[in-house]
């Protein structure tokens, strides 16, 4: 049986999320963001908009619109079993966001982007973009010491519960 999570041609298939589903499609777009977070992040290659940027915006949007479906589902047919599988994967997301807007060296990609030639060919919405991950990668907690990166994680897991 596929999982309906994992489909992102066309419009959501609602009426096929089943509890069952979450965790798997959850499980399978962490490994997959976590393998290309590695790949871009221990590249040698510039980073650039389409090489790097882009790379990392089309995968948060596939995890983005699968776990959206969860929500949505969970606040509409909400059920015991859906719960569950929410809570339960909504600590992993936690995990896995914190992970990323931590990495230094997606940071520091990020910010070599903005700092490149390239960045004033890039369009204004391009820029924006550009620039609100380099803020978010400071708000995350990228620039903070080991300890405190730690201490910043537990506290969003805290949050996220």
């Amino acid at each position: 049986m596929s999982n309906p999570l994992l489909h992102f041609a066309g419009l959501p298939k609602f009426n096929e999320i089943k509890p069952e589903h979450v965790g798997p499609a959850v499980d399978a777009l962490i490994a997959e963001g976590r393998a290309l977070v590695e790949e871009l992040a221990t590249s040698k290659e510039a980073p650039t908009w389409y090489n790097f940027a882009v790379k990392l915006e089309d995968h948060s949007e596939k995890l983005g619109r699968s776990w959206s479906q969860v929500g949505h589902m969970n606040a509409v047919v909400n059920s015991p079993a859906l719960r569950e599988a929410y809570n339960d994967n909504l600590a992993k997301l936690t995990d896995f966001y914190s992970d990323l807007s931590q990495d230094e060296r997606l940071y520091a990609k990020f910010k070599a982007i903005q700092a490149s030639m390239e960045f004033a060919n890039l369009t204004p919405t391009q820029q924006k973009i550009i620039n609100n991950e380099v803020r978010d990668f400071k708000l995350g907690g990228a620039e903070l010491p080991a300890e405190q990166k730690a201490r910043f994680k537990e506290v969003s897991e805290a949050l996220s519960k």
